[in-house]
C-alpha cells in the first residue's frame, strides 16, 4: 500500500508532529507513507518538498489580493503531480493546505480523474467553509448555504480587493463532490458532525483525536518555581494567545480582580500585552524546547483555557498528562480535552463559573486530580493508540 499525506509543514507545530508520527506508524506496519511539505524542520524519512520562498510569497500575495487561498502555485502543483503519477499513491491524506504552497483544484481534479481514495483530516473548518478557519466566535452560519459578505474577510480570508467566499464554497462542493471515494476525518466529534452538515454530507465522515507522546509527556521535577521566585505559591497556567484576545478581556479583568496574594497567574507563549499585567502575572513568552514546557506544565497547579473555538485542544491534552489539572471554556471540540471528573469544561465565556472551578481545585489540591489525568490522557489520547485507527482506516479502504 502506498500513501501521501500532504501539509504545510514537516516535524514541528501540531499538524507537522502529527503527519510526522503518523508517518513512523505507516513504516512501522508496512505501509509506503511519503510526506509532501512545504516547510520543515529536522530529518524527513521520505519526504518531498514542495515550492520554495519564492513562491510561496508571491502565492500569499496573490491570495491577499483576491482572498482565494490555496489557488496559486501552478507551478509547483504541476511538478508535484508528475511526482504523483511515478509514486502512483493508493491514497492521498490531505492536513493543511492553506499555507501559501499549493493549488487545491488542481490537486482535487488528478485524484478525481484518476479515481484515488482521499482522506480529509479536519484540524479546523478550512475545508468546508468559504475560506475561514473558525466561525463560532463570529456567530456565522454561511458556510451551510453559501457564504458571501464574509464577517471575517480581513481577519482570516483576507480578500482586500473582494470577497470570493462564495465562489471559494461553490468550488469546494464541485471539487469534492467529484471525488468518488471521499473520506473525512475529525479531530474531535463537534468537527465531524459540522463537516458532515455540508459539504462532506454524501461522504464517509468518522472521529479520530489526535494524540501525544504520553512517554515524554508526564510529570517531572525542576527548579522552575525557585527561578520564578514562585515558591509557595499556586501556579495558574494560562496560554496568552488566548487570554489577551479582546473576547477575552472580560475573564482577563475578573482574574485579575481576584487574584489573591499567594496566587500567580503565568503566561507561555506569544501574544501577551505586557501593559496589562499586574504583580500577580508573569510573562514568559514562547518556550522552544519541548523539555522546558514539559517543566512548566508539570510546575503549575492548574492551566486555565479560555479558547472559545478550537477543533480540539493538544496544549490540554499536554498539561493533563504532566499531571496538572485543566478547566477550558465548553465550546467547540475544546470539551473533548476534558472528561469533567479530573479536568472541567465551564459554560463558554462565562469568567466567574472558570474562577469557582479554578478555586475548587486550588483548594483540594492538585494532588487530588493528578493521577486521574494521567490516566484518562493514556487512555484516550496516546498517540500510537489513536494513529493505529489511521491505519486501520488505510487498510479497510484499500481491502474495499
Amino acid at each position: 500500500m502506498k500513501v501521501i499525506q500532504i501539509n504545510a509543514c514537516y516535524g514541528y507545530g501540531s499538524t507537522g508532529i502529527i503527519v510526522r508520527d503518523l508517518q513512523d506508524i505507516c513504516i512501522s506496519n508496512g505501509i509506503d507513507c511519503v510526506v509532501a511539505f512545504s516547510k520543515s524542520k529536522g530529518d524527513v524519512k521520505k519526504g518531498y518538498k514542495m515550492g520554495n520562498v519564492l513562491s510561496n510569497k508571491l502565492h500569499a500575495l496573490l491570495s491577499r489580493i483576491n482572498g482565494k487561498q490555496g489557488y496559486f502555485s501552478i507551478l509547483s502543483t504541476i511538478h508535484f503531480l508528475h511526482f504523483l503519477n511515478r509514486y502512483n499513491p493508493d491514497i492521498i491524506h490531505i492536513h493543511n493546505l492553506h499555507a501559501n504552497y499549493i493549488n487545491m483544484p488542481l490537486l482535487l481534479q488528478y485524484a478525481a480523474n484518476l479515481r484515488i481514495t482521499v482522506i480529509v483530516t479536519f484540524h479546523d473548518c478550512w475545508f468546508y467553509t468559504g475560506g475561514c478557519s473558525h466561525y463560532t466566535s463570529a456567530k456565522c452560519d454561511k458556510w451551510l448555504r453559501g457564504c458571501g459578505h464574509c464577517p471575517l474577510r480581513y481577519q482570516q480570508t483576507r480578500g482586500y480587493l473582494w470577497d470570493a467566499s462564495a465562489m471559494i464554497l461553490a468550488d469546494r462542493k464541485k471539487l469534492f463532490g467529484r471525488i468518488k471515494t471521499l473520506v473525512g476525518v475529525g479531530v474531535s466529534d463537534w468537527i465531524t458532525h459540522e463537516a458532515s452538515k455540508n459539504i462532506f454530507k454524501n461522504a464517509t465522515c468518522l472521529t479520530i483525536h489526535n494524540g501525544i507522546d504520553t512517554f515524554f509527556f508526564h510529570p517531572v521535577k525542576s527548579d522552575f518555581r525557585e527561578r520564578h521566585e514562585l515558591l509557595g505559591k499556586k501556579i495558574i497556567l494560562a496560554p496568552a494567545n488566548k487570554w489577551f484576545l479582546e473576547i477575552n478581556r472580560e475573564t482577563f479583568e475578573y482574574f485579575a480582580s481576584h487574584l489573591t496574594d499567594d496566587m500567580r497567574i503565568v503566561f507561555i507563549g506569544t501574544g501577551c500585552n505586557k501593559s496589562r499585567l499586574t504583580n500577580k502575572m508573569i510573562d514568559i513568552g514562547f518556550v522552544p524546547s519541548r523539555e522546558v514546557i514539559r517543566e512548566i506544565y508539570s510546575a503549575a497547579d492548574v492551566l486555565v483555557n479560555c479558547s472559545r473555538e478550537e477543533s480540539l485542544s493538544l496544549l490540554n491534552i499536554e498539561v493533563q498528562a504532566c499531571g496538572t489539572p485543566v478547566v477550558t471554556y465548553s465550546n467547540t471540540g475544546v470539551k473533548e480535552t476534558v472528561n469533567n471528573k479530573c479536568s472541567f469544561a465551564v459554560e463558554n465565556g462565562n469568567p466567574r463559573e472558570m474562577w469557582n472551578m479554578v478555586n475548587k481545585i486550588l483548594s483540594n489540591g492538585k494532588e487530588c486530580f493528578t493521577k486521574d489525568c494521567i490516566s484518562w490522557v493514556q487512555e484516550s489520547f496516546d498517540k500510537n493508540k489513536n494513529y493505529m485507527k489511521y491505519i486501520e482506516l488505510y487498510n479497510s479502504i484499500t481491502s474495499n
